[in-house]
């Protein structure tokens, strides 16, 4: 009969096994950029049936108020992260929607994201009419979009009647 010597590791002796097991010497990793990105803070359904759809668009009647994108940090940060933007697109400012002034939004220090929140003026439209919304730069060397391609950097918001 054989006998089995049982080894108990902690879980962080586990993690640590792990992770230098995973690791080849000669490999360099690249460390995370730090960035901002843009996307809807649209919820659909209610209660314990919402979703939200992460996209670079979403729609809404003029009768909703204020049209949301929410800007994320891809990396929690112990500073503020301020993010300029610009507005453009077919509907007009004063007309269709009030124009927020600055054009800018704080993510504050600890926080993964904040909201642009552009109101919404409810007169009737001829055709859709589109809010873009452009990230022009970032605080603290913190680059705009996500990737070699800077995706999301720009959400349009599609007002209807």
């Amino acid at each position: 009969m054989r006998a089995f010597k049982i080894i108990k590791l902690s879980s962080l002796g586990i993690l640590a096994l792990l992770f230098f097991a995973g690791c080849k010497k000669n490999e360099t990793y690249a460390p995370v950029v730090d960035a901002v990105y843009i996307v809807s803070n649209l919820v659909t359904g209610s209660g314990s049936t919402a979703s939200t759809t992460i996209t670079n668009s979403a729609t809404g009647k003029v009768s909703v108020s204020p049209a949301v994108a929410r800007v994320y940090v891809n990396t929690l940060k112990a500073f503020d992260v301020t993010v300029n933007y610009t507005l453009s697109g077919t509907a007009v400012a004063g007309t269709n929607y009030t124009a927020p002034n600055p054009t800018s939004i704080t993510i504050p220090a600890g926080k993964w994201y904040a909201d642009i929140m552009i109101p919404v003026i409810n007169t009737p439209l001829t055709g859709n009419k589109t809010i873009i919304i452009t990230m022009a730069s970032a605080s603290n060397n913190v680059q705009v979009g996500m990737g070699t391609a800077r995706s999301y950097t720009t959400f349009t918001y599609t007002l209807t009647n």
